[in-house]
């Protein structure tokens, strides 16, 4: 009787670590949704939400998550009071889990960040940040979100400029202290040992991500923003996967994980166009459409005769402008700081305020030549082409025919060369005239207005605007 009943206490146990071990190799599923560099855009949540939503029904394990630029680039939602709030109060109805801080997450102020923060229902993360100087509370640098017994830890990281700081007006950085990206996440490494996945969440760009990618193998997953980069189909770099979903709302990314037990043995990613979804939630397009609906805003100031489009023809319709305001002899915009690519038609309000969204005072600043150089050979795309545009004169660049710089040229609009011995009054938004790597003895003064507003004031001047582009770039090859 006793060997008969040992036999079945052994059979049962044996039977119980099977069980067990068959439990531990239990599938479990995670689909994270993904969206970077929305900038204030509300028109593509209602859609957003009903494609999670649906996720939601089918599967039990369903992220959303956003690495970074929230706010500025849409009028409704960056003149709102308080600026932002719109764009978190939408987030907070999509369920949104976690938000890597971008750059221009610091457009509105310390103060606004701060309250953005508390009044979100899901975490400001970043790594490379210590703001025991400010008013904004130290973030964590990582989340870990919890999907049935499996855990995913995400790690936030922002871009710095060449001056070691975010790509953000210098004035709204104040008392904050800023890291490398790259070289901090290596401190996190411990994430592996503390997590099932590691998915770093990151606003620096693509080309980091890759670099990133190959020099911490930990790291399971890239979902970046910063870069506007859209992966139509995931990129592999070390075995490991990176992909952004564009800008403005205009795509979602889907990542789906597949744990065996603890181990992740399946990753898939696809880009959504959210312009194919077949559905939208209807409150939320009900509480976008009030939010929208800002008459102020929408109000008709002027119209175009022709339509204006493309950086360098806008460019040279907000620097002329800007010359005509100032009394300036040169005036400046750069490319990065417009972001829309037409206008057309009757202007409101809004329209300019989304072409110029970041709120930046117009600064006269007295250059010489050789600073007017320095600040127009230092701005120039990796290409050597100018990303910005100049009203009053000429810019000319001179590059070898395996495209090395070697000099930059000026001109006024008589086609005469700027003297060195002179100094030159010129006008340009308070982020180039902050932000911007270049010489200069006159650190500029501020003019008390906004540049969108100059622009608002000359529409509404004016009425009807006939308005024709030039060309004000050349490059120069020579052998």
């Amino acid at each position: 009787m006793k060997r008969t009943l040992s036999r079945s206490i052994f059979f049962l146990l044996f039977a119980g670590i099977i069980i067990i071990s068959g439990c531990s190799q239990k599938e479990t599923r995670v689909v994270i949704f993904h969206t970077n560099d929305t900038h204030s855009n509300l028109s593509n949540l209602p859609v957003l939400a009903w494609l999670v939503n649906r996720e939601r029904e089918k599967e039990q394990h369903v992220l959303l998550v956003s690495a970074g630029d929230i706010f500025s680039g849409n009028p409704m939602v960056d003149n709102y009071d308080p600026p932002g709030y719109p764009k978190i109060d939408l987030m907070n109805r999509l369920g949104y889990d976690v938000n890597t801080i971008g750059n221009h997450e610091f457009d509105y102020g310390p103060d606004m960040l701060r309250d953005r923060m508390e009044q979100a229902g899901f975490p400001f993360i970043l790594a490379n940040i210590d703001t025991e100087g400010s008013v904004v509370p130290q973030p964590d640098p990582w989340y870990i979100a919890r999907a049935g017994r499996r855990t995913i830890a995400f790690l936030g990281l922002v871009q710095l400029n060449s001056q070691g700081i975010p790509s953000a007006h210098p004035d709204n950085l104040k008392g904050f202290r800023f890291y490398p990206p790259v070289e901090k996440a290596g401190e996190f490494s411990y994430l592996a040992g503390k997590a099932d996945a590691v998915i770093a969440l990151t606003h620096h760009g693509f080309s980091s991500d890759t670099l990133m990618a190959w020099r911490y193998p930990w790291i399971d997953l890239i979902i970046g923003g910063h870069s506007h980069t859209l992966t139509l189909e995931p990129r592999t770099y070390n075995g490991i996967y990176v992909t952004h979903a564009g800008a403005n709302l205009q795509y979602a990314g889907k990542v789906s994980l597949v744990f065996r037990g603890r181990e992740l043995v399946e990753i898939n990613a696809e880009m959504i166009s959210l312009r194919d979804v077949p559905g939208r939630d209807e409150e939320v397009a009900a509480l976008v459409e009030e939010y929208n609906d800002n008459p102020v805003l929408n109000r008709v100031i002027g119209r175009l005769s022709a339509p204006i489009e493309g950086k360098p023809d806008l460019g040279s319709f907000i620097t002329d402008i800007y010359r005509e305001f100032g009394n300036f002899d040169f005036a400046f915009h750069n490319y990065g700081g417009i972001r829309v690519n037409r206008l057309e038609g009757e202007i409101r309000i809004k329209d300019l305020f989304q072409m110029d969204p970041f709120g930046n005072e117009l600064v006269s600043m007295q250059l010489t030549y050789g600073e007017l150089q320095s600040l127009i050979g230092n701005s120039l795309s990796s290409r050597n082409e100018p990303s910005v545009q100049i009203s009053g004169g000429i810019i000319e660049v001179h590059v070898t025919d395996d495209n090395q710089l070697k000099e930059v040229k000026v001109f006024d609009n008589s086609g005469n060369e700027l003297e060195y011995g002179k100094r030159y009054l010129s006008g340009m938004p308070s982020y180039m005239a902050s932000a911007f790597d270049f010489k200069h003895d006159d650190p500029g003064t501020g003019m008390g207005i906004v540049t969108a507003q100059v622009v608002i004031n000359h529409v509404s001047k004016h009425r009807d605007i006939d308005f024709e582009g030039s060309e004000r770039s050349r490059i120069i090859r020579h052998d």
